[in-house]
């Protein structure tokens, strides 16, 4: 019995680990290929390697659309200010004591036009949006995988060791940029004993 049940661990267990060794090599093959398409030989050695997300088509569809709605909020936060700007011109020029009948059109004409732009930009969707028109929501579209890693460095001959997140295609065998992972510093003050406080 002991052995049915160890029998699916094992294979879990070397699945797993031959898929961490494969995005080893395409992330040592991206890394030690220099701009010019050349191969290095950096002496490549993974420190940690883990899987940190599937990004699918919905991820990315919420994405676009979340970012999208911030920049038309802004823009039209900024419209709403100009109309304002337009309307007290506006009131004011009424009010003078020989109304300009040129001004209150111009006026009136710049509310109008701003006030267009605000109707047509409430109802704009991102156009990026059209290419995941016909694919399944949970369609795997990169993979992130996070590297720290070890190489000597070129032009010094120095061991230097970098964490960055990889964005490998769906099936994992081709890397298409990295993205530096920040290294979070924390500061402390010391106390009288000598610990952080």
């Amino acid at each position: 019995m002991k052995r049915i049940l160890l029998l699916p661990l094992f294979v879990l267990l070397f699945s797993c680990g031959g898929t961490t060794s494969s995005y080893e090599k395409v992330i040592a093959d991206f890394v030690q290929t220099n701009s010019r398409g050349t191969k290095l030989d950096m002496h490549f050695k993974a420190e940690k390697l883990e899987e940190v997300r599937r990004v699918t088509v919905a991820d990315s569809i919420k994405i676009i659309t979340d970012n999208f709605n911030d920049e038309r909020d802004k823009q039209m936060a900024s419209l709403e200010k100009t109309v304002s700007l337009f309307t007290e011109n506006l009131e004011k020029a009424k009010a003078a004591n020989r109304p300009s009948l040129t001004m209150i059109n111009s006026y009136q004409s710049s509310i109008d036009k701003t006030n267009e732009q605000i109707a047509a930009l409430r109802k704009s969707v991102p156009e990026e949006l059209a290419k995941y028109e016909n694919r399944d929501a949970g369609d795997i579209l990169t993979i992130v995988v996070r590297c720290t890693y070890s190489v000597d460095e070129p032009i010094t001959n120095k061991r230097a060791m970098e964490t960055f997140d990889f964005f490998l295609s769906p099936d994992g065998t081709k890397c298409y940029s990295q993205k530096r992972v920040k290294e979070i510093i924390f500061n402390s003050t010391i106390n009288t004993k000598g610990f952080p406080s």
